[in-house]
């Protein structure tokens, strides 16, 4: 009962392994559709956000930049005293919150003849709004590069991230415009600066959140790290020389799209947040500085691992309603099948009274149960048929092999059957192909110098050709007398045969009588195969030419006759066509060359050895083919005793 009721587990797992594929790849698809569209979302969001903080931040930068390309023209057109620029400077600072200071440096001796340094600056400080000069020799403020770029670019800049030493002593970055005393020749006059305190943009940015663990950051054009939540990536480095050290590629290739002024929204490493991030950029135009944003992926990606849970746990649960019903509903099949299979064990084990289950149902169950009813009847009639079949096979077969012993029995099968004479060496073999065959050969003395010998093929095979080769053996020995001739005895007998034969059955037979004192030989062939006299020098000599039709034929023939002498050590050999037309497992035919060929090389040898030797070769030919023909060969060997 177990396979079937592995058959039932093997339909439920399948279906529910069917079930759990569908489910998943529909969850997996289902998650990576969702997971797409929220990536969407969320860059379009994130894109806005970052828009929008960093437009912001522009117009502020853009509002305070104003103020020095403003003070510029004033300062281009009109001279004024230290008092007037301090009380300027003052105005700027305290008006505007955003500015951390200003200053108006000039070119050596361009406000005072006797005096090279010349920088009024005014700054936020603890008291509130100070002043200071920046005319100390060891500023050196036209080293700086506040004043060094626009001087030399003769062009408003921002500079990067620096600690103003001596100045306001904080982290800024400064927005410098040069004057010029003679606009229309660019000769520069001095720089006009603000200072945004990073302070203040660092909080602003800060401010930024994005999720829980989101945060963003800012760096220059030249990728300075202008602001950022780890300490010390705020304090002026470089973001190439960040992502060289810590073997950031992905932030690398970002810093290059960032300070091209590039925008993109990529899978990113951050070395603040925990698992997969995402980082999004966008230049600030006015400025060349970027706004990076970065988003944890599990955070925003929660509430669709949540939705996915929640869609899997309900999978599982009706994953495992599923099973249920689906055992249920297998059981209810298979259980006919469980009955029918110990039913058709039991018949099959031979107990074809076994009681089948009553089956009313139409599907595939009830055809299997009116199959086995219909095997179980057909079966008890076989069997039956069978025993009587195999009754009757095992009395015929006896029969044959009464029949074989009977064959083989008229047949001399004692070599050498002469002992007493020296004159003759005789071998000769039968090998039917069935359990009775249609050859036949026989020999025997006549008289004390006369010996009869017949190789003989009946058409046909099996038991009627059996018979036939029996009463041609008989009408042989019953025919032949001492002073009869081969043609004669050949002619009664062919007459004897064709009396009632109305199967027209015939024998092909070639029959010769030695002398075995002069090695004469007078023959009678009836149709069959020519016979061969291998010489004792090693040749081959063919006995050609029939001398009448087989017998059994035709009534009333008249059959010729032929004689040839033996010479000492001569043998003949005469066959059936059940050697010379053998084939091989190819259909290729033995035939009667490759018998001259054998014998060519057994010369000396004697019948026995003779007869042994074609067999060999024969069975070395056709290999695993069937024999379709039965094969007969008697060999005699003449040896004339006068010499010896």
């Amino acid at each position: 009962m177990w396979p079937l009721k592995s058959l039932s587990l093997k339909i439920t797992f399948s279906i529910l392994f069917a079930v759990l594929l569908i489910f998943t790849a529909i969850l997996l698809y289902n998650y990576h559709i969702s997971r797409d569209l929220l990536l969407k979302n969320v860059e379009s969001n994130v894109k806005n956000l970052a828009y929008g903080k960093a437009l912001r931040i522009e117009k502020l930068l853009e509002a305070s930049a104003k103020i020095p390309e403003n003070m510029s023209f004033i300062l281009e057109s009109s001279d004024y005293s230290k008092e007037e620029l301090q009380e300027l400077l003052e105005l700027i600072v305290a008006n505007n919150e955003e500015i951390f200071g200003s200053c108006i440096a000039y070119e050596p001796f361009a406000f005072d003849p006797d005096s090279m340094f010349f920088a009024p600056y005014v700054f936020r400080s603890a008291e509130g709004v100070s002043f200071k000069y920046l005319n100390a020799e060891s500023l050196n403020y036209f080293e700086w590069d506040w004043y060094r770029l626009p001087r030399e670019s003769k062009q408003a800049c921002w500079t990067e991230p620096y600690f103003d030493e001596g100045g306001g002593d904080v982290l800024m970055c400064t927005y410098s415009v040069p004057f010029f005393a003679n606009k229309q020749d660019k000769e520069i006059k001095g720089v006009v600066t603000i200072d945004i305190s990073l302070e203040w943009l660092k909080d602003y940015v800060e401010s930024i959140k994005v999720y829980e663990k989101g945060y963003a950051f800012l760096i220059s054009g030249q990728g300075s790290v202008i602001t950022h939540p780890v300490e010390d990536l705020s304090t002026n480095q470089n973001i190439f020389q960040v992502a060289e050290e810590r073997g950031y590629d992905v932030l690398a290739r970002a810093a290059e799209d960032m300070v091209r002024g590039g925008s993109d929204f990529i899978p990113y490493d951050s070395p603040l947040v925990s698992g997969k991030t995402w980082l999004y950029y966008t230049p600030l135009k006015a400025t060349g500085w970027s706004l990076a944003i970065i988003l944890p992926e599990k955070e925003f990606t929660a509430d669709l691992y949540k939705l996915n849970r929640d869609l899997f746990l309900i999978g599982i649960a009706g994953f495992i309603i599923l099973f249920l019903i689906v055992i249920i509903i297998s059981r209810k099949i298979t259980k006919p099948l469980t009955v029918l299979a110990v039913a058709a064990r039991e018949i099959g084990g031979g107990n074809f009274e076994a009681m089948l289950p009553e089956s009313k149902s139409k599907d595939e169950i009830g055809a299997l149960n009116a199959s086995i009813r219909s095997m179980q009847r057909e079966l008890k009639t076989y069997i039956r048929n069978l025993r009587e079949t195999t009754a009757a096979k095992e009395k015929i077969e006896s029969e044959l092999q009464i029949a074989r012993d009977i064959q083989q029995s008229i047949i001399p099968h004692i070599f050498p059957p002469f002992p007493e004479n020296d004159s003759v060496e005789l071998f000769a073999t039968l090998n039917p192909a069935r359990d009775v065959g249609g050859d036949l050969y026989d020999f025997f003395f006549v008289d004390e110098k006369h010996m009869c010998f017949t190789v003989g093929d009946v058409s046909g095979k099996g038991v009627p050709a059996s018979l036939f080769m029996a009463i041609t053996r008989t009408l042989l020995r019953a025919r032949l007398s001492v002073n009869m001739k081969a043609s004669e005895i050949m002619t009664a007998m062919n007459n004897e045969l064709c009396l009632e034969n109305e199967n027209a059955m015939f024998v092909t037979l070639f029959l010769g009588i030695l002398n075995v004192e002069t090695g004469h030989i007078s023959y009678c062939n009836a149709g069959h195969n020519y016979p061969f006299i291998i010489k004792d020098n090693g040749n081959v000599v063919e006995l050609k030419g029939t001398h009448g039709t087989p017998l059994g034929a035709m009534p009333d023939i008249d059959y010729g006759i032929s004689e040839v002498f033996l010479d000492h050590r001569d043998s003949i050999m005469i066959f059936t066509d059940g050697i010379s037309e053998a084939i091989d497992v190819n259909e290729n035919q033995y035939t009667e060359k490759r018998i001259i060929d054998q014998l060519s090389k057994m010369q000396d040898s004697n019948p026995e050895a003779i007869t042994k030797g074609i067999l060999t070769d024969l069975d070395g030919f056709v290999g695993e083919a069937d024999q379709f023909d039965d094969i007969t060969m008697l060999v005699i060997k003449w040896l004339d005793t006068a010499k010896g």
